[in-house]
C-alpha cells in the first residue's frame, strides 16, 4: 500500500472475535475475516485493523497476549478438512458434543469456544500425525526447526499452563 498524506484512505478498526459468521463455531475466526474484507473493499475501505491476535490467557483479553508468537487458536476456522487433516466424522463428533446453537447465540462464551477448538485441533493432529506423507511430514519438522528460537518455549508453557488448569501465573 503506497501510503502519502495527499492521497486519503478509509478503513476500519474490529476485534477479530466480534467478526461474526453463519458458520462460527461461537467465535469470530479467520473465515469471518476473509468476507469481511471483502465487504469492506466493495464499500470503499482500504485497511482493516485488527485488535492483537495473539494467544490471551484466562481472561481473554486481547491486550493481555501470553506469547508475542503465536495466535489465539480460537480465531482458527475449522470445516471438514480444513485444516486438511480434519475429518468430517471428528469434526461432527465434536461438534455433537455441544449444543452449537447455543454457542452462537450471542456474546462469546470462551471456555466453551476454547474447549471445543482444543478438540478439533487435537484431532486435526491425531490425523496428521497417523497419516501425513513424508512431504508433509518434513514441511513440519522443518517448521519446528525454522521456529524454533519461540516453538520448544512456548510448547512447554503451554503444557505447565495446562496442568496448571490455565494459570500461566
Amino acid at each position: 500500500m503506497n501510503l502519502s498524506p495527499e492521497k486519503k484512505i478509509a478503513g476500519v478498526l474490529v476485534p477479530l472475535f466480534a467478526l461474526r459468521g453463519e458458520n462460527d463455531l461461537g467465535i469470530g475466526d479467520l473465515g469471518a475475516l476473509r468476507e469481511f474484507i471483502d465487504w469492506t473493499a466493495e464499500i470503499g475501505f482500504t485497511l482493516v485493523q485488527l485488535l492483537p491476535i495473539n494467544e490471551t490467557g484466562a481472561d481473554n483479553s486481547p491486550y493481555n497476549a501470553i506469547s508475542s508468537m503465536a495466535i489465539e487458536p480460537t480465531t482458527l476456522c475449522f470445516a471438514p478438512g480444513s485444516p486438511e487433516d480434519l475429518k468430517r466424522n471428528d469434526f461432527e463428533a465434536s461438534l455433537s458434543e455441544i449444543n452449537l446453537t447455543a454457542l452462537r447465540r450471542s456474546g462469546v462464551k470462551y471456555r466453551q469456544v476454547k474447549e471445543l477448538k482444543q478438540r478439533i485441533l487435537e484431532k486435526a493432529f491425531a490425523n496428521f500425525s497417523a497419516c501425513a506423507d513424508e512431504k508433509r511430514q518434513s514441511e513440519f519438522e522443518r517448521f519446528c526447526e525454522e521456529e524454533s528460537s519461540w516453538l520448544r518455549d512456548y510448547a512447554l508453557f503451554r503444557v505447565l499452563i495446562e496442568q496448571n488448569k490455565g494459570s500461566a501465573a
